[in-house]
């Protein structure tokens, strides 16, 4: 872990981090599809692996108690203001699982001004599993390509470090930090709840990120035709495709 990373260490522990971890493994066996706002699967060396959910406390009273909670303190104490969570979802990288290409959080949120987001780590985070590396001192939205991931030239120019946690740590990240992770080469998973939240009173809602993300998300793919689990491109693994007809499209069924 990089000596300046904003990391609280221990942000949920004991009784609390073993529900989270219970509570994770649970909606990771969804079926793939079976969430309205996205239950995600990836192709992997060792098979067909979920690989997010999003807007998962929508329908788990555990995880929004957890988003509401103490995620939502983290994130008041970084923002210095009285904060609103837009946003949740959980990462989930399995041995052989994909990593993310360097981006932005900002970018990818439409019409947001400001951001802060929380990540939990429900599993060691390590260089070996699959860790976030974070660019420091960029205060500015970056240069992309036509997929919304910083471009390469910009890339090789900041100065990259590992941040590596412990389960029940948690990351703060600001919407211009540069972040990215690598694919998973350990034997265990790597997974994370991730919150984001934007100042209180700025009009910045949960439904109407959702709604904005999904039609967004929608176009660029029609676009292009490239897999999305945001409105970036920069999820770097390989879809699984699930049936999004009928029910499936308007509500979830998974139990």
């Amino acid at each position: 872990m990089s000596s300046d990373a904003p990391v609280r260490a221990g942000a949920v522990g004991g009784d609390e981090l073993a529900a989270l971890q219970r509570w994770v493994a649970e909606i990771e066996c969804w079926p793939a599809g079976s969430h309205r706002w996205g239950h995600y699967a990836e192709r992997t060396a060792g098979g067909t692996a979920i690989c997010r959910t999003e807007n998962v406390s929508a329908c788990h009273p555990g995880i929004a108690a957890v988003v509401h909670g103490p995620l939502a303190a983290l994130a008041a104490a970084a923002a210095g203001t009285e904060v609103v969570d837009f946003k949740d979802k959980i990462n989930y990288k399995q041995p052989g699982g994909a990593g993310f290409a360097p981006h932005q959080d900002l970018p990818a949120y439409p019409g947001a001004t400001r951001v802060v987001s929380i990540l939990l780590a429900v599993d060691e985070c390590s260089t070996a599993s699959g860790c976030l590396w974070l660019a420091s001192g960029v205060d500015e939205v970056l240069p992309t390509d036509e997929g919304g991931v910083v471009s390469d030239e910009v890339v090789a120019g900041l100065d990259w470090a590992p941040v590596e946690l412990a389960p029940g740590d948690a990351l703060c990240i600001d919407g211009l930090a540069p972040h990215y992770s690598e694919a998973n080469r350990s034997g265990a998973p790597r997974r994370v709840l991730v919150a984001s939240f934007a100042p209180a009173g700025g009009g910045y809602a949960r439904a109407s990120y959702y709604a904005a993300r999904e039609r967004q998300m929608h176009a660029a793919s029609a676009r292009d035709q490239r897999f999305r689990i945001s409105t970036l491109a920069d999820f770097e693994g390989v879809e699984v495709p699930v049936d999004r007809s009928g029910d499936a499209a308007e509500g979830c069924w998974h139990p």
